[in-house]
């Protein structure tokens, strides 16, 4: 999907693409735009595709790919997406009739198990997600749409850990990681 850019800045690591004539046009650093440079509103387009969730960076210039690949690219590995309500004090009466007390419905909730994430990985997906809310723009199986959500990353991250170096945990592999995103 093409949409304007969310990006502010132009980042060394993004594709940006012009649109004339009905047609999508890949941007060249160097030629077309300098890296650093600030992007005009409503001008320069980003490619998002759905099998990826992108985390908006701290400073809020641009969005990072979730920090997972296979095969040397990125996608989001095995996840579960779900809508949930939120209720305070639910409780089901005398009569079998169950009474809520809905604070919101449709709380959005991406839950990922991750066979097999590099220490690099697991590193890039704390960096990324490390304020306590960000926003996150993915494709929304519950609704069927892209969407940008402000999100927390759970506090509690599950994961067997093998030592690969003892010196570099970075280079250290995590089995059966588990964490979720949810919305605010």
């Amino acid at each position: 999907m093409y949409t304007y850019t969310k990006d502010t800045k132009y980042q060394e690591q993004n594709k940006y693409y012009s649109y004339l004539n009905n047609e999508y046009t890949l941007l060249e650093a160097g030629t077309d735009y300098t890296i650093g440079d600030s992007i005009p509103a409503n001008s320069v387009y980003s490619l998002y595709e759905y099998d990826k969730m992108y985390i908006q960076s701290y400073d809020g210039t641009g969005y990072y790919e979730f920090p997972y690949k296979v095969n040397g690219t990125n996608t989001l590995p095995p996840h579960e997406m779900t809508a949930n309500d939120v209720d305070v004090d639910s409780f089901t009466n005398t009569e079998g009739k169950t009474v809520r007390h809905r604070v919101r419905e449709n709380v959005a909730s991406v839950d990922f198990n991750v066979p097999v994430m590099s220490g690099e990985e697991l590193h890039n997906l704390f960096q990324y997600s490390a304020d306590v809310w960000c926003k996150c723009l993915f494709f929304y199986e519950p609704e069927w749409i892209f969407v940008e959500k402000k999100m927390y990353r759970s506090g509690t991250v599950k994961y067997t850990r093998y030592y690969i170096d003892k010196t570099n945990p970075l280079l250290n592999i995590y089995t059966d990681t588990q964490f979720s995103f949810v919305e605010e």
